[in-house]
Formats: C-alpha cells, sequence, structure tokens
C-alpha cells in the first residue's frame, strides 16, 4: 500500500490549481495524476460494486461526472472531476450521461464526488459545467470556484467546471462559446429571425470538453445556419488530446446542429442533421440541436 500522506505533485490543487486563463489542460492533467502508483481498476457507469485487495486500505480516485444532454436551448456542460486520496470502499456511483434536456449524474467513490454537466442554461454542481445559455458552473471538490455564463453572444467564463455560453439576441451574430477550464462549458444558440446566416456557439475546451450550441432562424429564410463544434478534452491517462464533434449546415434557413464535446476518455460524436453530437465518454456534453443528444458516460480511475 502507497503512504496516502506522499501526494507527489498531488499537493497543488489545494492551493493553486486554477490560475486563469494561463492554464492548459496539459498543466491541470499533470497535476491530477498520482505520482508513484499504478492504475489499478476503470470503472464505467452502470458499476456499483468495488473489489479492492486485502491490506489496501487507502485509495487514490479520479472521479468523472456524466455529460450534460443537448438541447435545443443549448449544448450540455461537462461533467465534473474530483481526485484525490480516500478509505478503501467496497462500492461507488458512477453517472450516466445526461439524456436530451436533462442534466448528468455524479460520479462518486468514498468521498471523492464529481456533478455531472447542466443542461442548456442549467447550473453545474460540485465542479460540473454550465450549460450553453448561460448556466453557470459549479465549484469542485477542491474548492476551485466555477465560472459565471456568459452574456449575450458572450464566452461563459473560465473555472473548475466553466460558465455556458451565452445566446445571441440578434440575427447574424454567434452564440457564445462555453468557457474553458477543468469542465469546459455549453456552447451558447442564436436561434433569431432574419436573412443573415446564425452561428452556434462552440462547446469549451477543457478535460472534459462541453456540447456545441445550434444555429437557425425562421421557417423560409435562405440563408444556411451553422451549429458549434464540440469542444476538446484531454485524456488524463496519456495526455493526448479528445477532439469534439463537428457541426452540421442547416440549408435553406435550417437548424445548423452541435457537435458532442469530447470527454477525458473519447472523442465527442459528430451532429447529424438537426440533431446534436453524442458527448465523448469521460463527461462530454451533447450537442444542441432541435432534438438534442445526451451527455457523455462518466467515469471512475482507482490508484493503488
Amino acid at each position: 500500500m502507497a503512504n496516502p500522506s506522499r501526494r507527489g505533485q498531488v499537493a497543488g490543487p489545494v492551493s493553486g490549481q486554477m490560475r486563469g486563463d494561463e492554464d492548459t489542460p496539459n498543466a491541470n492533467t499533470s497535476l491530477i495524476l498520482p505520482y508513484g502508483l499504478r492504475l489499478q481498476q476503470t470503472i464505467n457507469a452502470g458499476t456499483t460494486s468495488v473489489t479492492i485487495p486485502t491490506g489496501v486500505t487507502f485509495v487514490y480516485a479520479i472521479a468523472v461526472g456524466g455529460g450534460g444532454g443537448g438541447a435545443s436551448g443549448g449544448g450540455g456542460g461537462a461533467g465534473g472531476v474530483a481526485w484525490g486520496w480516500t478509505i478503501a470502499a467496497s462500492s461507488c456511483v458512477v453517472g450516466a450521461g445526461g439524456t436530451p434536456a436533462l442534466g448528468g449524474n455524479y460520479t462518486r467513490y468514498g468521498n471523492i464526488i464529481a456533478g455531472g454537466g447542466a443542461t442548456a442554461t442549467g447550473t453545474g454542481t460540485l465542479g460540473a459545467a454550465g450549460g450553453g445559455g448561460g448556466g453557470a458552473g459549479g465549484t469542485n471538490y477542491w474548492g476551485i470556484p466555477g465560472g459565471t455564463g456568459g452574456g449575450n453572444s458572450i464566452k461563459g467564463n473560465s473555472g473548475s467546471g466553466a460558465g455556458g455560453g451565452g445566446n445571441a439576441i440578434s440575427n447574424g451574430t454567434n452564440g457564445g462559446a462555453g468557457g474553458d477550464g477543468i469542465s469546459g462549458g455549453g456552447g451558447g444558440n442564436n436561434t433569431q429571425a432574419g436573412t443573415s446566416t446564425n452561428i452556434g456557439g462552440a462547446g469549451g475546451n477543457a478535460l472534459a470538453g462541453g456540447g456545441g450550441g445550434r444555429g437557425s432562424n425562421s421557417t423560409g429564410a435562405t440563408n444556411s445556419n451553422v451549429g458549434g463544434v464540440g469542444g476538446n478534452g484531454i485524456n488524463i491517462l496519456t495526455g493526448v488530446i479528445t477532439t469534439g464533434g463537428a457541426a452540421t449546415t442547416g440549408n435553406s434557413g435550417g437548424t445548423g446542429a452541435g457537435g458532442g464535446g469530447a470527454g477525458i476518455a473519447g472523442n465527442g460524436g459528430d451532429a447529424a442533421g438537426t440533431t446534436g453530437g453524442l458527448g465523448g465518454l469521460g463527461g462530454g456534453g451533447g450537442g444542441a440541436g432541435v432534438v438534442g443528444r445526451t451527455g457523455g458516460a462518466g467515469i471512475l480511475y482507482l490508484f493503488y
């Protein structure tokens, strides 16, 4: 059993994990991974029991909540990410991604807990990101504050759970992009009537990315509207970037749907027609559309 008091690189999050926009997902990843320990178990949504070898009393866990479902009102926010030492436990909760227009579900092992991402306009909890349309992000397990949502057409603010981008209020402008952080905010929409092209906001880039927003307008318009791409994530274990899903273009005034946000363990799904893209495994937010899409399932990593 590793000495639980030896945190190595992990000590950073207590005081200075989020220093602002200059922090990159790669820097966050190096602080979250435990020094000198080996990944022993990867647990997916739906599993509720854990077998820990005899003699192991402390476990280092990285928990990721399920991503928020995309909706007609904006992209889903990414699930929260939490990490640290906990007493070994025989049970866990690993959250599923939120179905369209619903928030994701939390992930918990021992005292380590990460919230599920918010759906459109919703507020994230326990480190999860806010949904597109200006939802605020939540403070995470370590007490790192969430970001506030963006105003009209404005990008959400960075944070542990970033804020969702603001919806546009005039034709021909973009929806606000989701904020960047540990968990990326959902992109905002532009659904305003008129003859100019409306573009949805991109999902925020983070360890787990937010879902893209949608672009659409009134029936009979002839312009092509475009959804927002899903936000990128990063694989915590390898440092490899996971990519957000592509958006669609809605010809003759139709809806362009948003791509799904990347999770920490999988790429976001591409939008299809007027339906948003699936969130990637490990907390990616679902993309927005006439029909939104389910967020990525949460995941739990155990080291000892």
